[in-house]
């Protein structure tokens, strides 16, 4: 089973050191106090899966030589072995079994003090095949220095304090990780876009109002007497100077109106208009109209159906980022690809314009952010061999494709997980193989043959 301890940094260590000081403060003069004592320090803890139940072996200083008590998650630890510098513990069956955060201490002597750290139990994964034993990791880095002892307090003497322990050396690095696992599965489907909600249902119309009566046509009136003759027009004034006299007031009915005084007589103006002949007699009143029906009133407007519920948007697709980098034979790789060495896209092809991969050199590429890419290349090679993908200068032993005969290209799919922004992809030619590789120029025909490396982030 595995259930990875992932360490989390020592907190307080400033604390310790004033702590330290303070004991050495506290025991001057030193011809009357015992010898300085040092806090326990824990460096690592680290599981081991060897035995059943797994331990955890804890490193670090001032463990003394009388046998700590340990608790993970408050729960006694049985200690199996203990020095001054490391102390081995069976992990709690009800801790390794549940992924979590756990507090560890350490308490060296009642009387003394307890050191405390934080360790965090990974989710538990299914049992993978064996793979091949992994390459022997580097050397671990070398452990700090220990803090340097405070001086002492100035005595009668004036002897200088003892110098602070040696920091322990760092523990050797890990043993290689165990093969690698399967092959992740192929990337599920885009989400299908939720359904459109239902329209909802038309209200119904209101009945039309009722068409108002059309009212009684009134009788026709008689016809009235003809009306007497309009008078005769006023002649025109004579003359443009002097004001035309105002016209009359209408003579009544049939008679001829009085003619409005003569003005100033001026030059000879043009002949006046022959006056209209007076309008025809009104015919008489008709008869009064019936009254107008009421207007029916305006049926109410049905309700309007209420809108059905929007489908669930569909989950986004996963595509994030993509980059397209190319070469063409012959012109480009135009030398062999040695043994541990990379192969050339020196060409740039569609990319998103915003794009986080770009390009290092002509072999080397940048990733930009933390995440999931998928990777995809072909190339021509003339000759039998093999081509990986190398994620900061390390091959990934998972990306490894290749060829038996020289009838084929080669052709690699995988997906690259990166925990750092800004790492560096390359496609290489294993280190251990034995051939240089020729990448093919003109295969199949006299037109340039293309080496694609394509690059998707997924998430």
């Amino acid at each position: 089973m595995n259930h990875p301890f992932a360490p989390i940094r020592l907190k307080g260590i400033g604390a310790l050191a004033s702590m330290a000081s303070f004991l050495l403060l506290f025991c001057s003069p030193p011809p009357t106090c015992a010898d300085p004592i040092y806090p326990p320090v824990i460096i690592s803890a680290e599981p081991t899966y060897t035995t059943n139940p797994p331990q955890l072996v804890i490193a670090g200083a001032n463990f003394g030589t009388v046998k700590p008590g340990v608790t993970i998650k408050g729960l006694a630890a049985t200690v199996v072995t203990f020095t001054e510098t490391q102390v081995v513990v069976q992990i709690p069956a009800s801790v390794y079994t549940v992924p979590g955060t756990y507090y560890l201490s350490l308490t060296v002597d009642q009387s003394i003090t307890t050191a405390t750290f934080d360790i965090t139990l990974g989710a538990v994964g299914p049992q993978g095949s064996a793979g091949p034993i992994g390459p022997i990791g580097p050397a671990g880095a070398i452990g700090p220095i220990g803090l340097t002892g405070a001086i002492g307090a100035k005595g009668a003497t004036g002897t200088t304090g003892p110098a602070g322990s040696i920091g322990l050396t760092g523990v050797t690095g890990a043993t290689g990780s165990t093969g690698p696992a399967g092959a992740l599965g192929p990337i599920g489907p885009i989400g299908l876009t939720g359904a459109i909600g239902a329209k909802g249902a038309t209200g119904t119309t209101g009945p039309a109002g009722l068409i108002g009566l059309t009212g009684v046509t009134g009788a026709t009136g008689s016809i009235g007497p003809a009306g007497p003759l309009g008078p005769i027009g006023l002649t025109g004034a004579i003359g443009a100077t002097g004001a035309t006299g105002t016209t009359g007031p209408a003579g009544s009915i049939g008679l001829t109106g009085a003619i409005g005084a003569k003005g100033a007589t001026g030059t000879n103006g043009a002949t006046g208009a022959i006056g209209v002949t007076g309008a025809t007699g009104s015919t008489g009143p008709a008869g009064p109209l019936g009254p107008i029906g009421a207007t029916g009133a305006i049926g109410s407007t049905g309700a309007t159906g209420a809108t059905g519920t929007a489908g669930p948007t569909g989950p986004s697709g996963g595509l994030l980022d993509f980059a397209d980098f190319y070469a063409l034979m012959p012109g480009d790789n135009f030398a062999t690809v040695a043994v541990d060495a990379d192969v050339s896209f020196p060409e740039n092809g569609p990319a998103l314009s915003s794009t986080g991969i770009t390009r290092i050199n002509t072999t080397q590429f940048s990733l930009g952010a933390i995440g999931i890419y998928q990777v995809m290349f072909q190339v021509s090679v003339t000759e039998p061999g093999q081509l990986e993908l190398t994620l900061d200068g390390n091959g990934l032993a998972y990306t490894v494709v290749g060829r038996a005969a020289a009838t084929s290209q080669i052709v690699e799919m995988a997906l690259v997980q990166t925990s750092a922004a800004d790492s560096t992809l390359t496609v290489r030619n294993p280190a251990g193989n034995s051939t240089a590789l020729t990448i093919t120029p003109s295969a199949g025909g006299a037109s340039p043959v293309s080496a694609h490396l394509v690059i998707t982030r997924l998430q």
